[in-house]
């Protein structure tokens, strides 16, 4: 009896390594073509649940996509619980666009993740 009453207090206190997230671009591919304009992106996710921005959950591995996109003189980024957002090239040339994971309050989740790499992929808009 005394055995179940231990089995029952221990509630599952296993520590359990949480898997690192991994962020990465299906679409575009890197060195792509792209027109100038609306560009859709597809994005890969394990490991990390998305949601809308500006909700807050701390302390689970859930959160938002920073998406940002620079040719070396202009810039601009976006906030996204989507996989699938769609951003604008401005200008014709070669544009970098990364996409990195956040925490739902903000932080990096590079901290608690510290072998998470962000995505990036470079194409070049005519």
């Amino acid at each position: 009896m005394l055995f179940l009453f231990f089995l029952a207090c221990d509630k599952g206190n296993d520590s359990v390594a949480r898997e690192t997230p991994t962020i990465s671009f299906l679409e575009p591919a890197d060195d792509a073509k792209v027109a100038v304009g609306d560009l859709q992106l597809s994005i890969v996710v394990d490991s990390f649940t998305l949601h809308d921005p500006a909700k807050h959950n701390e302390g689970q591995p859930e959160g938002y996509i920073e998406v940002g996109w620079s040719n070396g003189t202009a810039s601009d980024e976006l906030e996204t619980g989507s996989t699938t957002p769609t951003i604008d090239i401005p200008a014709a040339g070669s544009w970098t666009i990364t996409a990195e994971l956040y925490f739902a309050d903000g932080d990096e989740i590079t901290e608690d993740f510290p072998d998470y790499v962000p995505a990036q992929v470079t194409v070049t808009a005519k």
